[in-house]
């Protein structure tokens, strides 16, 4: 076989002598460096490695040669030892090293998305098993500072004026204008939004490209908490590093947040399906089922005694029967008005039935229980501005005093006989307070 010339092959070639010193080189190492073989002869070969980065599969030699305009190439290195030195031989593997990275690309991404999911999934169980709104938000603070390595986090909640409060989580921006401003880009279109670099804040708004760089913000991540097109909050995750979003940061976020929205939807729901449960419809009064619940509470309380006032409406059925049930109900509501009004707000002021409301409050003594049941006699009959003249509306209040340390504390025992009291009362003419014996 004939010789080749150095020259004539595909490949670069490098001889170094013992020193490591660079003797000669084809033309093919000349040009892949940029530089001239006088620039090069007689330069250490490691003086070219800060042009020599490792790529993937260091072990079998794949290196990135670096050009000095800037560009590089990926090669396999093959040695062999000479008298008085070393040959060097360098292939190019572009192709090779490309797939390589698009591999390693591709299992980086693929194992990204799983950390997701399994993320999402994490998350959806923690949901699921807050007891509480409170509970939720701060599960769902933390699992976004996680899912994307943000330094701080915090979710808002709107309030019932429409505005935003923050529930859980920290926040950086140092005021309410450059939070609201913030919060604006991921509520009003009720997308997410990123943000990254203070001058990709300043084209959206210059009040957030200035908040970032007060609270030293590099890139921001917004997203609304929604469900079925109701919006319940927002959720931002704060980077102090710069970074950018890659594709499924967004769906990352919405999956986040629509758990979260749902699980608010749910909790939101059971918190009205209880207050039902235990509370008048029609006036929002604690009903029969909470009141003898709490009476049994009273029990355990410091206070020597406690009065209970069976109250029932005097005129009421005339009013139903004259001007109708509406009427009716909003005398009703009023009634409940005036007795919370009457008492403190400690007290506990229930809707028994009907036209009965029963109070129950702790008093010093008897007489004072009595100053009570006085003070809502004398409200009850003040005149009411949704019933025209002619229906008079007082109240015949029954009450028993018990005392707390009683042995046989009864809440159906006490309820009996205030309402007994209350028939005496109604009996008598009504509009006037009649006292059991103490319990």
């Amino acid at each position: 076989m004939r010789p080749f010339a150095a020259d004539d092959l595909p490949c670069a070639l490098v001889e170094l002598d013992d020193e490591g010193r660079i003797r000669d080189a084809n033309a093919v190492f000349v040009s892949w460096t940029g530089l001239s073989m006088e620039e090069l002869a007689g330069r250490p070969f490691t003086s070219l490695r800060n042009r020599i980065s490792a790529l993937v599969g260091t072990s079998d030699g794949l290196v990135r040669l670096a050009n000095v305009d800037g560009t590089s190439r990926a090669v396999v290195v093959g040695r062999r030892r000479i008298d008085g030195g070393e040959v060097l031989a360098l292939v190019d593997a572009t192709e090779r090293a490309d797939r390589e990275e698009a591999l390693v690309r591709s299992q980086t991404l693929q194992q990204r998305t799983r950390n997701r999911l399994e993320l999402i999934i994490d998350s959806s169980i923690a949901f699921s098993g807050a007891t509480d709104e409170q509970a939720l938000v701060d599960i769902l603070a933390t699992t976004v500072a996680k899912a994307y390595q943000a330094e701080q986090s915090a979710v808002y909640l709107l309030d019932e004026t429409g505005g935003f409060r923050q529930a859980s989580g920290s926040n950086p921006l140092r005021s309410t204008e450059q939070t609201d401003s913030l919060l604006a880009q991921a509520a009003a279109p009720r997308r997410v939004v990123t943000i990254s670099g203070v001058a990709a804040a300043d084209a959206i708004a210059r009040v957030l490209g200035q908040a970032m760089r007060d609270a030293g913000v590099d890139a921001v991540l917004v997203s609304p908490i929604q469900h079925d097109d109701l919006l319940f909050g927002v959720f931002v995750a704060f980077f102090l590093h710069p970074r950018q979003f890659d594709s499924e940061a967004a769906p990352l976020a919405d999956a986040l947040a629509g758990q979260a929205a749902q699980a608010i939807t749910t909790l939101r729901l059971q918190r009205q399906l209880e207050h039902a449960a235990m509370h008048d419809e029609t006036t929002g009064l604690p009903n029969r089922r909470r009141l003898e619940t709490e009476l049994l509470e009273y029990q355990s309380s410091a206070s020597t005694l406690v009065a209970t006032l069976f109250i029932d409406l005097d005129g009421f059925k005339r009013v139903n029967d004259h001007l109708g049930h509406h009427t009716g109900d909003l005398l009703l509501r009023e009634v409940g008005l005036r007795l919370q009004a009457a008492v403190r707000q400690d007290d506990l002021v229930a809707r028994y039935g009907g036209d009965e409301f029963v109070v129950v409050c702790e008093v010093p003594d008897a007489v004072s229980a009595e100053e009570v049941a006085d003070r809502i006699r004398r409200s009850i009959e003040q005149p009411f501005s949704d019933l025209p003249q002619g229906f008079p509306i007082s109240a015949s209040i029954g009450m028993s005093v018990a005392r707390t340390a009683d042995p046989d504390w009864n809440p159906d025992r006490l309820i009996r006989e205030a309402d007994h009291a209350m028939y005496s009362a109604k009996n008598a003419g009504g509009n006037r307070v009649v006292g059991a014996p103490l319990v």
